[in-house]
This record gives C-alpha cells, structure tokens and sequence, in this order.
C-alpha cells in the first residue's frame, strides 16, 4: 500500500516575541505565536473570534482529546452513545463518540505510542488542531485562530506520521457522512491515487471546503515545483470536474517570503501562509519526548494549512449566508500580495498571504451589502403588480401586468453577478411565460416554460443546481397538464425535464429545491396539489425519484405549499429542511421535514377558525443570518402575515392591507441592495 507522509520537518528557531494586538487573549504562551500577528488576527477576532458551529476534520496522527487546550473543542458525535457497544447512528461504526482511528480500526482517535513512534508522528495532529482550535483567552496555553470550533479527530496517520491511502480515503468518507464543513489535510505523497482523488470529489458534491498543504519535500533546497512534480493531495484538482477541489497552501516565514522548504506552483497552490517557528499544543502521554502539553519551534506546510482551515471557519461564521463558493472567494480575495517580495516565485504562491482580518471584514461587508426584506404580493385579480414591504413603502413595480393573480415568483442570482433577479411564473389563463426582471422591477427577458397554448399557470422556483454560481430556473405546471419538471439555465434554455408524477394526474404541482440530505447535490421537492394525496416527493437534479412520504392525512385534498430551506442556520448549515402549509381544507399546521420524511417540528400558524389555506415561504426575517418561515393568508379572510422561527416561536404578526382585504396575499423575503 502506498504511504502518506506527513509534510512536517522542525526548525529549533524563534523569529518573533510578544506582538502587540487589537484584542490580545489572555493565553500565556500567545506571545510565542508570532504567526497571528502576521496575519492580522488580533484585529479579525475584535469582528469574528470563534466559529463554534463549525465542524473541521482533521484527518492526521490522531489528537489528544483530553488536551486541555482542546478538550473543550472536540467534535463529539451527539447521536452515539457512549460505550453501549452499539451502532445508535447507523453510520457503520460503534461508540464512535469522538471519532475515529482508521489505521487500528477503533474508536480513540488519540496518538497510541505503539512501538516506533516518533515526538513528531504523536504530535503531529494534536499540533495542527491547536493552530486550528486551541481555546483561546481561556489562561491557558496557546490560541487557536478560531477560539471555538468542532474539532472532529479522524487519525489516519499512524504514531510514525505515515499511513495508507485506503484509512486516508475511510477517513474523508467518514468527514462527509458526519457533516463536516471543512477538512484538513496536513500531509503530502508523490504517489497518484485515483481512489483519493475520488473521495476527495465526493467530499467536494458534498459541499466541504478541503484544504490541503502544499508540501515540503526538498529538490535543490528549494522545495516541489508542483506544476511540474505533482504532490498529493494537494494537487488532486479539477481532474473529475473542471474546477478547484483543493485549497493548496504554501508557506512564507516571518518577512513574507516563501521558506526554503515549501513547495510552490501556479495550478495547485491557491494562497500562502505563516509556517514557520510555530509554538503550539503537541501531545503528552507522560513518558520521555512526550511529558508537555505545548512546544515549539516547528515548521512545515502543515502548519501553513490549519491557519487557512481556521480562517475559513471564521469567515462561515462571520457571514453564515455564505456559500461555499463565496467563502472560499473572499479567502482568495483578501490575501496580502507578496509577489514582489518573491520575485522569484511570482505567480506561484497563489493568490498571496493570508490575511484574516481582511477576509472577516469581507464576509461582513457581504452580509451587510443586501439585506432581507419582508415582501407582500396581493393575490386578487385585478390588483396591481407590485411588491410592497412591510412598512408599506414600493420595492418593486413591474413595467407589465404579468405579477398579478395568483403569479408564482422567486428571487435568485441566475447571473452570477451578486444581483439577485426576480423571477416571475405566468398566471392562469396567460401564455405559459416566465419573465426576469432586474432588482428595480425593469423587465430582461422572457420564456415559454410550456407549449404556448397551455393556460393552466406556472410554478416557479430558482436554485444553483450545477454549483456553478448561476441559478437554474425550475418550473412546473399549476393546473391542468401533465405534472412536468422543465430545468431551464439562466439564459431560458431548456437543460432537463421529468414526468413528477404519472400521466393520469393533471392537477398541477408545487416545486422547490435545495441540498436536503447534505450530501452537496442539490434535490427539488414537488408537492402535488388540490385534488391528490398529499404527497411530497423528491427527486435528485437529475430527476430520479429518491422517495415519496405524505406531508398530511391521506385522505386530505386541499393540496400543499412547500418550500425548501436552511432554518437551522448555524446549527447544519450544510442541510436544508422540508416546510410545508396546507392549502384549504384543515387546519394551518406547518410541518418541517428531514430528507427522509421524518418531523422535526410542526406548530399551527392560525387560529382553529382558519381553514382557508396559507402560503409559506422562508428567509432571513430579522437579518441575523438565520432563515424564518413566513405565512400569509390565501383569499377569503383578512391579509394576515406571520412569521416563526424554526422553533415556532412567533417572529411578526400583522395585516399587510386593511381587514376588510379579503382577495389574499403572498409574503415572501427578497434580497435588495442596502
């Protein structure tokens, strides 16, 4: 079996002191860290100090995870029971309760000192995890770059620092099925392995940000250029998909210039960090070469990487809106240039140092440059095409007539420029027509989503299916066709189709879409309307139906409303849920959806007397990063507007127009420039 050596050699050097900081933990060893003034986290940590919902994999030697400077930053796997000797999860592995050690197949993760182990092979881990997540101002020992994080404990490497591709694979497989965010990858190979490349694609659909260090194999002194002589895993991109997979890091010491070790390149390196002269946490088992919690002076590009996986963390949480996409961007975007200070290696230290405070700043910047706006869409025939905010101001008139009764509409990037879009389905008894506005209403251009002559309505949702960073606009009929999934690219052209349901149902369905089950591809949900079962089925984007459940009582007709959303936030923000409202005929009892069908909650929206009907939507209420569930009233009662958390609790309650407008509302969140 191939080995995997840990990119990892010690420098007995110290090249800085105390630093001055914005906000300086109280740890007292942080003075030995020069690293993190360097890259300015002293000021990141006054906007963003602790990523505590994110879940980093570090998949390496195995980490102490009694180390008092980590303990409390230990991923632990809340399904599982301790020691029951059983699998409670159903995820293949028994009291995995912090982890687990592939190379001796068990379920303690720690460093074991088996025969032939090395300082560095024992330590190697517990050091990375430190850099990453060591708690910080807790008056103990070091600072991580995030204070609080996940610290999931997968050793793949054994207690030498070496270990086969087949535990390394186990391990990402591992990282992807327990919902990590981010992996660390602080190794490097010359040997190729389709195998890894593989589950490092995998782990990419499943919308983790993998890092990886570049290297420090030696050639001249100089360290790998890797466009020529490729190392693994950092140069496992773009093989299976044409894109970046892997966040490679090189290293620079404390004046920005490449150290003599780090391997270097223009292909798979994407940004530089500090590693050099690294004090940290290592591992103690109280016997000779392992009897301290913290030393130091260690080099390498592993240190490098958990400096970028860190930063990573904290821009998530400084900005949960984020997609990965736009996290690792700003990463990129943010980097201090040291291309002139390296003119030797111009071009091929990525986009430049690591800058944290730069990247925080970033993040926030975006969260702030839209912000979520509560709208209302009256619903009666006749009425004015308009969208209008809660307080009553315009946010949107159209230029035609199209919005009016009973028009189905959703608001997207399908440009990929950060200007969202308003996409808008025709009504009944209109051609079948989908129109896109601009953010001020001003019309762009328009489609047939269906045959011209059909004039049955269209439902309408938008999400980036391919992952490319434009939308796909998703239609379905709303009455009187066969029940038809058409995938449109952001240009009207048609990419995909699918019959939803047989040839003998005709009465329309509800389409919405998300990453349901957090596996990274996105599904759409349909919901089947009045006259059917209330049935919820899902398919994958390609259209292949992965299951059917009932959202209510089998013999309910009134038909559902259905979206798809992340109301977790934080919590797993890699997995939308299920939420869905009845339409006439019962009671307004909301009910939020796993993938597989399972309640997470239900509340009621209205009182007892209200069996009418109501729309549901989600998004960002109050702007605190976190999605809401909005209800309106469909025709037949007052324009009542409510609004819940995921828990139910209720947010806002109002009339969008006067009591006695009884032709029904739409409320839904749309994003508009601040």
């Amino acid at each position: 079996m191939k080995k995997i050596i840990t990119s990892f050699f010690i420098l007995s050097c110290l090249i800085a002191g105390p630093v001055s900081a914005a906000l300086s933990p109280n740890d007292p060893f942080y003075q030995n860290q020069w690293y993190l003034h360097r890259i300015a986290a002293e000021k990141a940590w006054s906007k963003a100090a602790s990523s505590p919902h994110t879940i980093i994999a570090v998949i390496d030697s195995g980490i102490q995870i009694d180390h008092p400077d980590l303990k409390d930053n230990i991923w632990r796997n809340q399904a599982e029971i301790a020691e029951d000797g059983k699998d409670n999860d159903g995820n293949g592995f028994i009291d995995d309760i912090y982890g687990w050690d592939f190379t001796d197949n068990t379920n303690d993760p720690n460093p074991k000192l088996k025969d032939g182990w090395t300082k560095m092979g024992i330590s190697h881990g517990t050091l990375v995890a430190g850099i990453i997540a060591a708690s910080g101002n807790n008056k103990k020992g070091v600072a991580g770059l995030t204070w609080k994080a996940q610290i999931m404990p997968l050793k793949a490497l054994n207690d030498k620092g070496e270990g086969r591709t087949s535990d390394v694979i186990r391990a990402i497989d591992y990282a992807i099925l327990n919902g990590a965010h981010i992996i660390n990858l602080s190794f490097s190979t010359l040997n190729y392995s389709e195998g890894l490349q593989e589950a490092i694609y995998r782990a990419h659909r499943a919308g983790i940000m993998i890092v990886a260090a570049a290297g420090n194999e030696q050639a001249s002194g100089q360290g790998y250029n890797i466009d020529e002589t490729k190392l693994y895993p950092v140069c496992y991109d773009g093989k299976l998909i044409g894109e970046n997979m892997v966040i490679g890091v090189a290293a620079t010491d404390a004046l920005d210039q490449k150290t003599s070790f780090s391997s270097y390149g223009s292909t798979c390196v994407d940004i530089s960090a500090p590693g050099i002269s690294f004090f940290n946490t290592v591992t103690n088992k109280g016997v000779v070469e392992a009897d301290k919690y913290y030393d130091g002076y260690f080099s390498g590009t592993s240190l490098a990487a958990p400096l970028v996986s860190a930063t990573l963390a904290l821009i998530s949480e400084a900005n949960p809106e984020l997609s990965r996409r736009e996290i690792v961007n700003i990463l990129l975007a943010s980097t201090d240039k040291i291309d002139a200070l390296n003119p030797d290696y111009a071009g091929l230290l990525g986009n430049g140092r690591l800058n944290v405070d730069k990247a925080i700043s970033m993040a926030k910047e975006n969260l702030y440059k839209q912000v979520s706006r509560l709208v209302i869409v009256p619903t009666g025939e006749g009425e004015v095409p308009r969208l209008t905010a809660v307080n009553g101001d315009l946010v949107v008139r159209l230029e035609d007539d199209i919005f009016n009764f009973q028009a189905d509409f959703s608001a997207f990037d399908i440009e990929g420029d950060g200007d969202q879009e308003l996409i808008v389905g025709a009504t009944s008894g209109q051609e079948p027509k989908v129109s896109i506005y601009d953010a001020s209403g001003k019309f762009k251009f328009s489609f047939l989503a269906f045959e011209k002559n059909y004039r049955g309505g269209v439902n309408v949702t938008v999400a980036d299916l391919d992952d490319d960073g434009k939308g796909e606009i998703i239609v379905a009929p709303q009455k009187g066709r066969l029940a038809e999934v058409r995938i449109f690219n952001s240009r009207g052209n048609l990419q995909k189709s699918f019959l939803a349901v047989d040839s003998n149902w005709q009465g329309g369905v509800q389409v919405a879409a998300g990453n349901i089950d957090g596996q990274g591809e996105l599904e759409i949900v349909v919901a089947l309307q009045a006259g059917a079962e209330p049935q919820l089925r899902i398919f994958s984007a390609s259209g292949k139906l992965q299951g059917i459940f009932l959202a209510y009582e089998k013999d309910f007709r009134g038909g559902v409303n259905l979206t798809v959303s992340n109301i977790d936030g934080r919590v797993d923000r890699n997995k939308a849920e299920i939420i869905v409202s009845p339409g006439p005929g019962r009671k307004a009892e909301v009910k939020i959806f796993t993938n597989r069908g399972v309640v997470k909650k239900s509340f009621q929206a209205y009182n007892n007397n209200w069996l009418r009907g109501a729309y549901i939507a989600s998004g960002d209420l109050n702007n605190d990063g976190v999605n809401d569930i909005i209800l309106s009233a469909y025709s037949g009662g007052a324009p009542h507007v409510r609004g819940f958390d995921a828990s139910g609790n209720l947010l806002e309650s109002f009339y969008a127009y006067s009591e006695d407008f009884i032709k029904g509302v739409k409320a839904d969140i749309i994003k508009i420039n601040n």
